[in-house]
């Protein structure tokens, strides 16, 4: 059916549905079903069509995108998908989430180093930093198998940014599993974390388990954590002052009083440009500029084109 877009030059593209790995605290297996993978050649038909219609960057989306491919009558890993969608003409971007941390092979690393359009951003929900408390959430790795996937990342993809989902106040979350979550996300440095405070849902293991956590010590620690994710977004922002940056141009937004047209990086880093800059609407084209300095509490570097 025609879809009608936000942005004429991006659209997400589902790859898949469902979810298999029925994590204690979430609901989504038993409302979506098991995972369902669509046909390879039905996703890149798709996105050609796309790209036909203007778009140059896609989403591809899925619940755990590292397990596509398991329940195709020929196999496809989610590797195998992103090299073949790398292949195709016009397109110029390809963002990909949600990635399960236990799902997440070598092999994708690799197709992440090698496929030039693939962007250098990577959503990696951690949810905890306590592997007692990652047990409890049914997440099947604990926080050593983590930091290792996250080194083996960086050491093939070192501009990559990654960013994480981290939730606070899990049944049984001790202050020493809390202050252990904090140590951990302090190693790591992450570029974004979406902090969240644990929701009971009706179904889940979670939500029957004992020593559920107080709303006031959610509260606390969030707040700890955001503060914490604060510092670090600004000063990842910081170090890419002074260097020169691609950012795909996506509306003309209002700062501060003043008009800017603002867009992300490959790293997904927001950057706005004076409008006076541009003689043509940029709109929907890639263009290099030099980051100048952070304006709107850090969360935007201002940069300059010409």
């Amino acid at each position: 059916l025609p879809v009608d877009r936000k942005y004429p030059f991006k659209s997400g593209v589902n790859i898949m549905f469902g979810c298999n790995n029925f994590c204690s605290y979430c609901i989504v297996p038993y409302v979506r079903g098991r995972e369902r993978s669509r046909k390879p050649e039905e996703i890149v038909a798709e996105i050609k069509r796309l790209v036909a219609d203007g778009v140059v960057e896609i989403m591809l989306l899925g619940q755990n995108v590292n397990s596509y491919g398991k329940n195709l009558e020929e196999p496809m890993t989610f590797a195998q998908l992103l090299r073949e969608v790398n292949k195709i003409e016009g397109l110029k971007r390809i963002r990909f989430m949600t990635s399960h941390p236990k799902d997440l092979s070598e092999e994708l690393i690799d197709a992440m180093r090698d496929c030039e359009k693939v962007c250098l951003h990577l959503h990696l929900p951690l949810q905890s930093g306590s592997s007692r408390i990652l047990k409890l959430m049914n997440r099947r790795y604990t926080k050593e198998q983590y930091l290792d996937l996250v080194d083996r990342i960086r050491a093939k993809v070192p501009d990559v940014s990654l960013t994480t989902d981290i939730i606070v106040g899990f049944p049984g979350e001790t202050e020493e599993d809390f202050l252990e979550t904090r140590k951990f996300l302090e190693k790591v440095h992450f570029y974004e974390m979406h902090i969240f405070k644990y929701s009971r849902r009706k179904g889940t293991v979670a939500d029957k388990m004992k020593e559920q956590v107080a709303d006031t010590v959610k509260s606390e620690r969030s707040a700890v954590l955001l503060a914490l994710e604060k510092a670090q977004s600004l000063e990842y922002r910081k170090m890419y002052i002074g260097k020169r940056l691609e950012v795909l141009i996506e509306e003309l937004t209002e700062i501060d009083g003043r008009s800017y047209y603002t867009g992300y990086t490959k790293n997904y880093i927001r950057v706005a440009i004076a409008a006076g800059e541009f003689k043509d609407n940029p709109v929907n084209d890639i263009y290099e500029c030099m980051a100048d300095k952070l304006i709107c509490d850090g969360v935007t570097i201002l940069a300059r084109y010409n």
